[in-house]
C-alpha cells in the first residue's frame, strides 16, 4: 500500500507588482521566489508655479507649453519601458503615488484588450515602500506564505 505525500500549502500564482512614479519604477515578480528590477526614468522634473504670475491677456497660448509636452513624451516613454518588462500572463498590481500608476494600468489594460489577454490588473495609491515591503506584498497577493525565521536562544552558543 503506497501513501502519496500531499502538500497542504497552495501553490502560489505568478504575480507582478509595480511601484511606479515619474522618476522610477520597481518591478517585483513572484514566480515561487521574488525577483526585483529597477527602472530609472529620464522624465524632467515637474515645474511648479512660482507664485502669482501675471499674464498679458492679449497673448494666448494654445495647448501645453513646450516644456510640458517634452515632459509628457518622456513620461510616455518611461511607461512604455515599464510595460514592456511585465510578463503578459501574470496578474498585475500597480501601486504608487499620484496618477502615473493609473496611466500605466490603463496602458496595460488596453494592450490586453487588443491582444485578447485576460488577467487581473488592479491599481491603488501607495506611499514609497522598501524592497522587503514590496516583496512581502507581492508574496501575500500571490498566496504564498511568509518564510519563517528561527529565533536563536539567548543561552545557546
Amino acid at each position: 500500500m503506497s501513501v502519496e505525500a500531499r502538500s497542504s500549502a497552495p501553490v502560489a500564482a505568478p504575480r507582478t507588482l509595480v511601484w511606479v512614479d515619474a522618476e522610477r519604477a520597481i518591478i517585483v515578480r513572484w514566480h515561487g521566489a521574488a525577483g526585483l528590477e529597477w527602472l530609472v526614468s529620464e522624465v524632467p522634473a515637474h515645474r511648479r508655479g512660482g507664485g502669482h504670475v501675471q499674464h498679458d491677456p492679449r497673448l494666448r497660448t494654445i495647448g501645453s507649453p513646450p516644456s510640458d509636452r517634452h515632459r509628457l513624451e518622456h513620461l510616455r516613454q518611461h511607461l512604455r519601458q515599464v510595460a514592456d518588462r511585465i510578463e503578459p500572463g501574470d496578474d498585475l498590481e500597480v501601486i504608487g503615488p499620484g496618477t502615473v500608476r493609473e496611466h500605466l494600468a490603463a496602458m496595460i489594460a488596453e494592450e490586453d484588450r487588443i491582444h485578447h489577454r485576460r488577467r487581473e490588473v488592479s491599481t491603488r495609491a501607495s506611499r514609497r515602500l522598501s524592497e522587503p515591503q514590496l516583496v512581502a506584498r507581492v508574496r501575500a497577493s500571490a498566496g504564498a506564505s511568509a518564510p519563517r525565521a528561527r529565533r536563536q536562544q539567548a543561552g545557546a552558543a
